[in-house]
């Protein structure tokens, strides 16, 4: 499930949210509201980083919050609106979402810049923020991390190249099509979607 990975990772926290800009802010449409009736009604994201010897890798993950479903992410060493724009572009290409879907994000710059906003704007995509500092607002992606970083990524990978490929083989391999979740009746991601009749573009990832 892992890939290629080196020293047991040294505790520490770096901060991926740079809220102090002069881009717009988006209203927090959620309110830690986190109920949804279909898929491709909230999609969550965020970036966290993996530690590699090379530097840090950050990973950027959309999730579907009715199903908790990982639809889209990406790797870079940097984070940057290309790393977030295209995450989001992978997300769309695996998914046909109506015009009114909410992306919800923290205030990060690479989430207000021009780059990430019209990108939104072409699909018809509503944007959503936290509230400034609140982990709370965006919970389920916060989870999402805390699994990640308990279950896969607990060692300093080697390179760039092993921290993307251990983000695949946990998101691929395991979370999406394994784990179970209390909240969807203790099926897998993509075991609740195949419940659900609602067609996808292409199948899951």
């Amino acid at each position: 499930m892992a890939g290629i990975q080196a020293n047991r990772r040294t505790k520490f926290r770096i901060s991926t949210t740079d809220s102090n800009h002069d881009q717009p802010i988006a209203p927090n449409l959620l309110d830690q509201n986190f109920s949804t009736e279909t898929i491709n009604q909230v999609w969550l994201t965020d970036i966290t980083y993996l530690p590699t010897k090379e530097g840090f890798t950050h990973l950027c993950a959309f999730v579907d919050l009715h199903s908790r479903k990982i639809i889209g992410w990406k790797t870079s060493r940097n984070i940057d609106s290309e790393l977030v724009v295209a995450a989001l572009d992978q997300s769309l290409a695996f998914r046909s979402p109506r015009a009114g879907l909410i992306v919800h994000s923290d205030r990060g710059s690479q989430y207000a810049s021009e780059h990430f906003r019209s990108r939104l704007a072409v699909h018809e995509i509503v944007q959503s923020m936290s509230r400034r500092g609140n982990c709370y607002d965006n919970a389920p992606m916060e989870s999402f991390f805390k699994s990640y970083k308990t279950e896969e990524a607990q060692m300093i990978y080697e390179t760039h190249e092993h921290a993307t490929r251990g983000a695949s083989d946990y998101i691929e391999r395991f979370y999406n099509p394994r784990r179970l979740h209390s909240s969807l009746d203790y099926r897998s991601p993509i075991e609740f979607e195949q419940a659900i009749k609602e067609p996808l573009l292409v199948g899951a990832l």
